[in-house]
C-alpha cells in the first residue's frame, strides 16, 4: 500500500486504485479514551453509522453521525452542515485524520467482522502488559534476598 512516488497526482491514482480492502485499512480513526478502555483498541476502521467528534478544523468538537464515506479518505457527517446562499444546506467532506470515534454503530448487535477486528486487536494490547507484570515481581523477589 505505500506509494513510491512523490508527485501528488500520482499519489491520488494511487489512493483511486486501492482496493476495498486496502483503502478501509487507510480509512481509520482514533478511538476516543473511554471507548479505548472499555474495548481495548486505539484505531479502528470509519464505517457508515459510526458517532464520531471533529477534533480540528471548522467543525472543531462537533459530534455526529458518518452518513457517507467519499473514495479520496474523507467523510460526510449529518450534524456539520454549511448554509448556502440560495439557503439549501449541504455536508462538507472531513479528512479521516481530523475525526475521534466516540461511538460504533449498532443496529441490533454488533457487526461480526468488526466484533472479531477488536478482539484480535485487543488482544495484542493486553499481551504487552501481562509480560510486563512477571519481570517486577521477579525483580522484587530479587531485592528481598
Amino acid at each position: 500500500m505505500k506509494v513510491n512516488s512523490k508527485q501528488p497526482r500520482r499519489q491520488r491514482k494511487a489512493l483511486f486504485q486501492h482496493k476495498n480492502h486496502q483503502r478501509s485499512k487507510l480509512l481509520s480513526a482514533r478511538v476516543a479514551d473511554f471507548v479505548r478502555e472499555e474495548y481495548g483498541i486505539k484505531a479502528l476502521p470509519i464505517r457508515v453509522g459510526d458517532g464520531v467528534r471533529i477534533t480540528r478544523g471548522e467543525f472543531k468538537d462537533f459530534e455526529g453521525e458518518v452518513i457517507e464515506i467519499t473514495k479520496n479518505q474523507r467523510v460526510k457527517i449529518k450534524e456539520a452542515t454549511f448554509d448556502k446562499a440560495d439557503g439549501t444546506q449541504f455536508h462538507p467532506a472531513i479528512h479521516v485524520s481530523k475525526l475521534l470515534i466516540t461511538k460504533f454503530s449498532k443496529e441490533k448487535k454488533m457487526d461480526p467482522w468488526r466484533a472479531s477486528m477488536i478482539d484480535r486487536k485487543a488482544v495484542f494490547g493486553f499481551a504487552d502488559d501481562e509480560l510486563r507484570a512477571p519481570k517486577k515481581q521477579k525483580e522484587e523477589k530479587d531485592i528481598d534476598d
